[in-house]
């Protein structure tokens, strides 16, 4: 059987919501970071897939009626794509925000693409051209001269710890995710795809989060509570996946990882507009680096479906 044949039109959109999703993520890793003494980590992972969960059922249903019989043939891989994605990524990131940096966070995110052109060679055959890994490697540093501040003394002072093996954890889950939604293609709705990986996801959270929520207790109802679970349930859980989920397809899992370095531009901007940090000349050096990398890494694809 054949490549599918992607159009120009289709990467723009691919690339468009790769961006979306990571925008998505930045701001759910700066929310872990603010609600994590007063949201436990399984608590917060639980019900941001509920809440995910109740919004995407009443689209969902018609189409999984629909598409039962297709999706029963393939409940075992959509279980192995659950676990990694919706189960172990975001639990383990939430878990790893108590007790490490955001900028540590960001750094560590460093080793996404590595791992994905790693899982792409070991898993789907795929070995990286040489724009892949230059565009790595520039946007790799452009990363890097964000969150050292332009400044090798900073970058060499950065301590790591127990937090930040979570998130190395969390990151390979992730890269692994990407590189198996790639392996099979499942000819299902992505709002039946998406559902039914949250359904197999929430089981697998459910003894940790009765286990944390036995040791700990509830949650106060509260506007910024209810308001911190809508978010987290509407952006990076429905919109980024299904925006993630389409990157993949059709950029491929080793492109689309490279949009994880966007993360730090993100929060820069983030911090500019609503903590009145200010922006500094390695900001635009940095953001120019990453966007250069993301373009020499997709730049052979594009081309090749002109």
């Amino acid at each position: 059987m054949g490549k599918k044949q992607v159009n120009p039109s289709q990467l723009v959109l691919a690339y468009a919501g790769l961006a979306l999703a990571v925008f998505f993520w930045s701001i759910n890793t700066v929310i872990a970071k603010a609600v994590m003494f007063q949201i436990k980590p399984m608590t917060l992972s639980f019900y941001r897939w509920l809440v995910a969960f109740v919004i995407l059922l009443p689209f969902a249903v018609p189409r999984l009626k629909k598409e039962w019989p297709l999706i029963q043939q393939h409940l075992g891989f959509l279980f192995i794509l659950a676990v990694p994605s919706v189960a172990v990524y975001n639990s383990v990131v939430y878990f790893g925000a108590q007790y490490t940096t955001a900028t540590n966070i960001s750094l560590v995110v460093s080793t996404m693409p590595v791992m994905t052109l790693l899982f792409s060679w070991i898993i789907n055959r795929e070995d990286p051209y040489l724009l892949q890994v230059l565009g790595v490697t520039i946007s790799l540093l452009g990363m890097v001269m964000i969150i050292a501040k332009g400044s090798w003394q900073v970058l060499l002072s950065l301590s790591f710890n127990s937090g930040d093996l979570l998130i190395v954890f969390s990151i390979t889950s992730w890269a692994l995710y990407s590189v198996l939604l790639k392996k099979r293609e499942i000819d299902i709705s992505p709002i039946s795809f998406l559902i039914v990986l949250i359904c197999f996801g929430m089981g697998c959270i459910l003894p940790f989060y009765l286990w944390e929520f036995s040791v700990f207790g509830g949650i106060e109802i509260n506007p910024a509570n209810v308001s911190t679970f809508l978010y987290l349930g509407i952006f990076p859980s429905i919109l980024s996946y299904i925006f993630w989920n389409y990157g993949v397809k059709t950029a491929g899992p080793s492109v689309a990882s490279i949009f994880m370095y966007l993360l730090p531009v993100y929060t820069s901007i983030i911090a500019y507009v609503f903590l009145n940090e200010r922006l500094f000349f390695y900001h635009f050096v940095g953001g120019w680096l990453i966007l250069s990398g993301l373009i020499l890494s997709s730049f052979r694809r594009t081309i090749k479906h002109l």
